[in-house]
This record gives structure tokens, C-alpha cells and sequence, in this order.
């Protein structure tokens, strides 16, 4: 089974930071985040592919064509842009069967990814005080859609998307929800077709997004 991670990103909100460094060699606890990614993949994942974008010749040279025993392939991002627009660009690598989906600026836990693989389609969830995120609705451990936060999870925590997936081809039979900014959203896709593809919930408890120096410090505290 292959995995992809979407590494393109220029990570703005860790400037000065990611000038030089891409977000997945940003080290976290002495270690660059891209492989403690791998080090969390589950045993069935046998080859990674990497959409690259911001200082992929760096990515490129850390992590080279075969790391901790895993193939590896590179996508450039092409001209569809977000997270839906990264994946497209390597919509002719990743072929027929199910893949696993993660950002290359997230750390997971591997017992938590390994529940990924029991199902067709499934969305990484975890409740979070985050209020500037879309809370995720789920009914009968399906993923049935997105609405603003309520005043009461805003401070107590929502469901949030995590950004890890699994997903296979038909995917790409929807042309990508536009979500802002010319942006296609990868979770909007995937919900726009759940009457057609149920989505299974994953709950987890040890997702770390690194998207700010905050969720850095963070990071380097727990891990």
C-alpha cells in the first residue's frame, strides 16, 4: 500500500524558519519531522510518494529514493493548488488501489495510522481547542459533514480534521471543491462525495500539527 505525504507548503507562520528550512525538516525533539512521519507508518505501507514544492531540493537530498526501507517517489505540485491540487498532482502514481493521505507538518502516533487500513475511505478526526476550525459532524461513526464551531466547543474542543485520510481513485472523478483564495480543499472533496463513498471516522488522541512556533514548542515538549 502506498502513502502520500503532501510536503509543499512554504509554512509562512514559522518564518523566519522555513526561508531556508522546509517545514518537513523542521526538527522536532532532535529529529526532522519527515521521518518521524515515517517511523509512524504502518508496516503494510511499502512506498511513499512526496508532493514537493518549497525547497524540494532539500527534501529531496535528506530523504533520497529509498528511506527506512521505503521506496519513495516525487511529485512537483501542479497548477491546482490546496490540498486537493497537491494530491491531483499525483494522481498518476498512486494508481488503483487504496492510500494513505498525510501532511508532511503532522506528527501521528503509528498504533493510530494502522486504523486507517481497516476501512476504503477513512477521515482522521481528534478534539481539539482550535476556534478558527470547522467542527466535523459524525453520526454513527460517519463523517457527514462541517459546520462552524459553537461557543461551548470553542472553548472546550471540537472534532477537528486531522488532515490523514484513506482514499483510492475514485477520488479523482470530482473536479475539487474551490474552497478560498483559488484553493481546492481535499476534505470538501472527500465529503462532497460520501453519498457514493461512505467515510468511517478515525478517532485519535495523539495528533500534533506543527503549524506554529506555539505547536512547536509543544511538539518538543511531548515527544
Amino acid at each position: 500500500m502506498k502513502a502520500i505525504i503532501l510536503a509543499a507548503g512554504v509554512g509562512s507562520r514559522l518564518h523566519p524558519l522555513t526561508l531556508e528550512t522546509p517545514k518537513p525538516l523542521i526538527e522536532v525533539a532532535g529529529k526532522p519531522i519527515i521521518e518521524r512521519i515515517f517511523k509512524s507508518l504502518p508496516e503494510e505501507i511499502t512506498e511513499v510518494v512526496i508532493v514537493v514544492e518549497h525547497l524540494k531540493d532539500k527534501i529531496k537530498s535528506h530523504v533520497g529514493y529509498n528511506f527506512f526501507d521505503r521506496k519513495v517517489i516525487y511529485v512537483e505540485e501542479g497548477e491546482k493548488k490546496g490540498t486537493f491540487g497537491a494530491l491531483l498532482s499525483a494522481k498518476e502514481v498512486l494508481g488503483e488501489d487504496r492510500f494513505l493521505v498525510l501532511n508532511g507538518d503532522d506528527l501521528h502516533a503509528k498504533h493510530e495510522l494502522e486504523k486507517f487500513l481497516t476501512g476504503q475511505r477513512m477521515f482522521g478526526l481528534q478534539k481539539m481547542v482550535m476556534p478558527n476550525y470547522y467542527s466535523v459532524l459524525v453520526e454513527n461513526d460517519l463523517v457527514m459533514g462541517f459546520r462552524a464551531q459553537t461557543d461551548e466547543e470553542k472553548g472546550a474542543g471540537a472534532l477537528i480534521a486531522t488532515g490523514a485520510y484513506t482514499l483510492d481513485s475514485k477520488i479523482f472523478d470530482h473536479p475539487g471543491v474551490e474552497v478560498f483564495g483559488g484553493e481546492y480543499g481535499l476534505p470538501q472533496t472527500i465529503l462532497a462525495q460520501k453519498d457514493s463513498f461512505p467515510i468511517r471516522a478515525v478517532i485519535t488522541e495523539k495528533w500534533l500539527p506543527i503549524n506554529s512556533f506555539a505547536d512547536l514548542e509543544k511538539a518538543n515538549k511531548l515527544c
